[in-house]
Formats: C-alpha cells, sequence, structure tokens
C-alpha cells in the first residue's frame, strides 16, 4: 500500500489529535529503566541504607526519586505494585538539617509535593530523618536512615 505526502500528513495529524502520537511526551530511557513523560526511571531490586541509596542513584546519574505531584504518585503506586519490593521505598527527602522540615536532598528545597500518610512525620525515637514512600499506605513516612530499602532512581 503506497501513501501520497497528503495522506501521509493527514495521518500524523490524525495521530496527535487522536493521542496516538505523543513525541513530546517520549523519552528514550536506557534498559531497565522506564519512561513517563520526559523522565526515565530506574526500580532498584537491591536494598540500600538511605546515603547508600542516594550514592547508587547519584553513580548512575540520577537522583533518588523525589515526587512532584499527584499525577507523578499515581502513576508511581501502579508501577509500584507491579515489583516486589520492601514494605517502603526511599524518596529523595530528609529533615537532618532541621527536624520536621523535609527538604528535598537535590534541590535542597522544601519539597514540591508531599503526601504523608496521617500522623507523619513523626520522628519515633527521636532518630527518623529519612522519607520513605510506605507501599502499603500509598503515603510517605519518615523512617531511620540507617534501615535498608529499596529505592527509585529519576533522571
Amino acid at each position: 500500500m503506497h501513501f501520497n505526502i497528503d495522506q501521509l500528513l493527514f495521518l500524523m495529524i490524525l495521530g496527535f489529535i487522536t493521542g496516538q502520537i505523543h513525541m513530546d511526551l517520549v523519552t528514550a530511557c536506557e534498559k531497565e529503566w522506564i519512561s513517563y513523560q520526559k523522565s526515565c526511571y530506574y526500580f532498584s531490586t537491591s536494598t540500600a541504607t538511605f546515603r547508600g541509596a542516594m550514592s547508587a542513584c547519584y553513580l548512575i546519574g540520577a537522583e533518588l526519586l523525589e515526587l512532584q505531584n499527584a499525577i507523578e504518585k499515581k502513576w508511581f503506586d501502579n508501577q509500584i505494585r507491579l515489583r516486589g519490593h520492601s514494605p517502603q521505598i526511599w524518596l529523595g527527602a530528609s529533615d537532618t538539617q532541621q527536624e520536621g522540615q523535609f527538604i528535598s536532598v537535590s534541590k535542597a528545597e522544601v519539597l514540591p509535593y508531599n503526601h504523608w500518610l496521617k500522623g507523619q512525620p513523626d520522628n519515633v525515637g527521636g532518630a527518623e530523618d529519612c522519607a520513605t514512600y510506605w507501599l502499603a499506605y500509598k503515603a510517605m513516612n519518615d523512617a531511620p536512615c540507617h534501615y535498608t530499602y529499596n529505592y527509585v532512581c529519576k533522571k
């Protein structure tokens, strides 16, 4: 089957209108990474401390995941459901500088988005300085930084 240029242009425009072509939303990611909008995500299969997770992401040119909005959180919830992970996953935020004020580790700014579990962060025992995502509750929690959990890198 052969198409002339007008037919091809029509099909391309129709594809954009119907959402079949998402060139501006698709990012090419490396093997074992998942593309979502204009970012790539790596879901670890191993566990690490908070510092170890930050280092692992840094070594592969990425940062520990910092959820940006409710839309990304919903996508993340769906992705996490498909994988077997530890009960919590490290997120890129900590309150080691000022108790109760969780700051992004990538930009040293207040988190652009948070979804804390009710009653969190609570700093139980005075030693919960690192942010996690608690899979069972689909919400953020604070935990001791020396615990080991899976992590997600984003670039």
